[in-house]
């Protein structure tokens, strides 16, 4: 017996409360002293949460931050057009003149980090990933 349940989108994705959102922006800004940013955007760009680290000067004005929050938003979209090929995307990396972007999907959210370019590249993102596995149950590949 069918329940219509099926046909509501994301019936069996946890829906992710605000005060874990914030939680997880926050425990975010501890992973390294290179983490300069850290929020969640829904599926359209629009912020959910986010936290800076202190005294750190923003290299955007609020409306440039909105747009780029949206074409981050767009990027994600279009490129889970090529999951049934080539797997889902795990997070992207954009490397700036000033700052490094990570962008790492979740369920119906995506987690945006900037951070200093003296981090390691070759650690910090899989930290990242690592505490999203053991906080929000994600599982991702090898």
């Amino acid at each position: 017996m069918e329940s219509g349940l099926e046909s509501i989108p994301n019936f069996e994705r946890e829906i992710h409360s605000q005060e874990m959102l914030e939680s997880i922006c926050d425990m975010i800004l501890d992973l390294d002293p290179g983490i300069r940013f850290a929020g969640v955007i829904n599926n359209k760009g629009r912020l959910l949460t986010a936290n800076a680290k202190k005294g750190i000067r923003s290299f955007t004005t609020p409306k440039d931050q909105e747009m780029l929050l949206m074409e981050t938003a767009l990027g994600v979209r279009m490129r889970k057009e090529h999951d049934s090929h080539l797997g889902p995307v795990v997070f992207t990396i954009s490397y700036g003149d000033k700052i490094i972007s990570m962008n790492f999907p979740l369920d119906d959210e995506i987690l945006c980090v900037s951070a200093e370019k003296r981090i390691n590249l070759m650690t910090v993102p899989f930290l990242i990933l690592r505490f999203l596995e053991s906080n929000l149950g994600k599982k991702y590949e090898s």
